[in-house]
């Protein structure tokens, strides 16, 4: 009678095993590579298309958009909307919180303007004061240019915080940066794409350049975003490149 005998794997079976597995673990990484990259992209061509559709509405019209009088805005025409409170001051506010605002959030408006004027595609941007409703309103996924995570984003003049709780943009001296105009990211966003975003579009500092860590859109504390070695002048930020943390960037025009 036959013996059965049992046998285990052979050397040449566990290393074809080995090479099978290495692929599939590759592979999976650097088509999360892939995805992460292409949603950097995505976050730098938004920045690019409003930046694009801004200075052309300001060249036709030489008006700023966002900030527009009634007057101006029948000029304009193209069922434009105007600034409610504050137009006509040459100021965009970012929100009604802001202390640099008056009570319209401009920052909606401004999107409405650039997608009414053909200037940037955004068919929700122009839910803004269509039919009655009011122009006066928070920014949200359903009237403003929203992010690949489908958060809205934001254009405006706020100042800029180095407190951990955050901030609308991230600067170690504070005190002495004037406000700057900013488009934000909208959040959701993991700081490890901010930082890409950061390295292919400006220094890859998330506290200088033209790229800074945010804290709008309700996203997480410059805390949980950025580490930091130093404090006043000597401080040094770095983004955050592992977690998850609902984090924002900031574009300063």
């Amino acid at each position: 009678m036959k013996k059965n005998i049992s046998r285990g794997f052979n050397l040449v079976e566990i290393a074809i095993v080995l090479v099978v597995f290495t692929l599939v673990i590759t592979g999976v990484l650097r088509g999360q590579e892939l995805i992460n990259s292409a949603k950097a992209r995505n976050l730098i061509d938004q920045k690019s298309s409003f930046q694009t559709a801004f200075i052309a509405f300001s060249n036709r019209y030489k008006l700023m958009a966002g900030d527009l009088t009634a007057a101006q805005a029948s000029f304009v025409a193209n069922n434009i909307v105007k600034a409610s409170a504050c137009g006509g001051d040459g100021v965009v506010n970012f929100d009604a919180s802001n202390s640099l605002a008056c009570s319209s959030a401009e920052s909606v408006i401004v999107f409405q303007n650039l997608a009414a004027t053909s200037l940037l595609s955004c068919a929700n941007c122009m839910t803004v004061g269509v039919n009655g409703a009011s122009p006066n309103v928070a920014a949200t996924t359903g009237n403003t240019f929203i992010n690949s995570y489908s958060q809205s984003l934001q254009f405006g003049l706020v100042a800029a915080s180095n407190a951990s709780t955050g901030g609308y943009w991230l600067d170690p001296n504070p005190t002495l940066m004037p406000a700057k105009n900013i488009l934000s990211t909208g959040s959701k966003v993991t700081a490890a794409i901010l930082q890409q975003v950061d390295q292919k579009a400006d220094d890859g500092s998330p506290h200088s350049g033209l790229f800074r860590q945010s804290s709008t859109d309700s996203a997480d504390t410059t805390a949980n975003c950025t580490t930091v070695t130093g404090s006043g002048t000597s401080a040094v930020y770095a983004w955050v490149t592992t977690g998850n943390a609902n984090c924002a960037g900031a574009w300063l025009f």
